[in-house]
């Protein structure tokens, strides 16, 4: 019974670390989903509010290039690194490592409930997408397949994740918040650089183009209904692997 109050407080002790990033994530996918499902007749009848580059002459087309390739998929991986802030060194900063440490548990369970409550909270923002826009769709007098949207939300998954463990990993090695934030967010602009490498290229290793599926996805001939490819299973296993990966380093650093 002592080590389950222990558990428990461990977990509510994470998930009000980090509550708010959680919130205000969560709420920064929503608004965006359901302005652009909502917000539909307006884009369509009015062309110029939209930027050139997302323009597009039907409702499937105008939310794969707002949510699941463009402005949505964007921010879901920049929030992913602010949930990924983890790890005692930030409570060092902060003055509370010592209460964590003064707890009925160990560093690892205390890392590792940090780890479970973050990919939960990185699991419910990937589906948002796929519970708000088949949902509301039908308010704007259209559709949208949930299976082509549950499709997004794994592939947002497998991206977000690796985003995730690696920011974790960084908030683990670099005491200073900002600095860990600033070291992820360069980090996840290296990978596109990376896979421009002519050896990594034929292997897809660019995670953000495989969230939006970006140069394998197409339409049908009315362009009314996105055609994705088959699940990249094989490269989303390596995603999954890369990032228990860096989380097993982040476990063995604070050990």
């Amino acid at each position: 019974m002592h080590e389950q109050r222990g558990t428990g407080m461990l977990f509510f002790k994470a998930w009000k670390e980090s509550e708010t990033r959680f919130l205000l994530s969560a709420a920064t996918i929503t608004m965006l989903c359901a302005a652009v499902v909502l917000l539909n007749e307006q884009m369509q009848h009015n062309p110029e509010l939209v930027p050139h580059g997302f323009r597009a002459a039907t409702y499937s087309e105008r939310v794969y290039h707002f949510i699941y390739s463009g402005t949505a998929k964007g921010l879901f991986t920049m929030l992913m690194l602010f949930i990924g802030l983890g790890g005692l060194l930030r409570e060092s900063r902060r003055g509370t490592a010592s209460f964590t440490l003064a707890l009925p548990a160990t560093r690892t369970r205390i890392i590792i409930t940090q780890i479970v409550v973050g990919l939960l909270e990185v699991v419910t923002i990937a589906a948002l997408p796929l519970l708000l826009i088949p949902t509301l769709s039908p308010l704007v007098h259209h559709s949208y397949p949930p299976g082509e949207s549950l499709h997004f939300a794994l592939l947002w998954l497998a991206g977000g994740l690796m985003v995730f463990a690696f920011a974790f990993l960084c908030s683990v090695l670099l005491a200073r918040e900002y600095t860990a934030l600033v070291v992820a967010y360069l980090g996840v602009f290296v990978v596109p650089l990376v896979a421009r490498v002519p050896l990594l290229e034929s292997y897809r290793v660019n995670f953000l183009m495989t969230m939006g599926e970006f140069g394998t996805m197409h339409w049908n001939p009315e362009h009314t209904l996105l055609l994705p490819s088959p699940m990249p299973w094989a490269r989303l296993l390596v995603f999954v692997g890369i990032s228990i990966g860096f989380l097993w380093i982040a476990l063995a650093v604070t050990k």
